[in-house]
């Protein structure tokens, strides 16, 4: 078996000793690429978990044939974060120009939909997995949410994190509804 179809079930299967493996050999390198390009640790440890779930997500649907796992993983990252750089950028000029934005009726119903939506599929998942989200998504880093929930090391937080996003995106894209918000 290859290196990567090994990195690969091993993600699906949840595998921690390899998955451990995987944060030791990959994630120094697009931490390193994320904060030498306007980025954080905190913005390297979110683009990498994206590009986990994205992975096991792919594998699962079509079986992905990958040659080396470490360069797809890193333009999985790569092509992250260019994206969520593009979304921060501020256009920069002589005069700051402030715009009133309008927010069309619509699209409000819409974004209020996908919340509710969301709030729901969130409130469908265990009790620990609402509290390390909810650490999560509020910008705790995990160091912060290890000390608060008693976790032993970083790892097990950021797999938690991980597993737990796993479970939501689950729950979300099983519901009939997600294809109608995300159009």
């Amino acid at each position: 078996m290859e290196q990567s179809e090994v990195f690969l079930n091993a993600l699906i299967e949840n595998n921690n000793k390899i998955i451990r493996i995987i944060y030791r050999k990959f994630y120094p390198k697009i931490e390193s690429y994320i904060v030498h390009n306007s980025g954080s640790e905190k913005d390297a440890q979110d683009v990498f978990q994206d590009a986990l779930m994205y992975l096991i997500i792919k594998h699962k649907s079509k079986k992905l044939e990958i040659k080396s796992f470490e360069s797809y993983l890193f333009g999985i990252c790569r092509n992250r974060w260019n994206t969520a750089i593009r979304g921060r950028k501020v256009i920069k000029s002589d005069f700051a120009i402030l715009k009133e934005e309008r927010v069309d009726l619509s699209q409000f119903v819409l974004a209020q939909q996908r919340l509710e939506f969301y709030t729901d599929k969130f409130q469908m998942l265990s009790d620990n997995c609402k509290k390390v989200l909810g650490s999560y998504f509020s910008e705790m880093t995990y160091a912060e949410i290890m000390e608060e929930l008693s976790y032993s090391t970083i790892n097990t937080v950021r797999q938690r994190v991980f597993k737990c996003k796993a479970q939501l995106i689950k729950l979300i894209k099983a519901d009939s509804r997600y294809k109608k918000l995300t159009k």
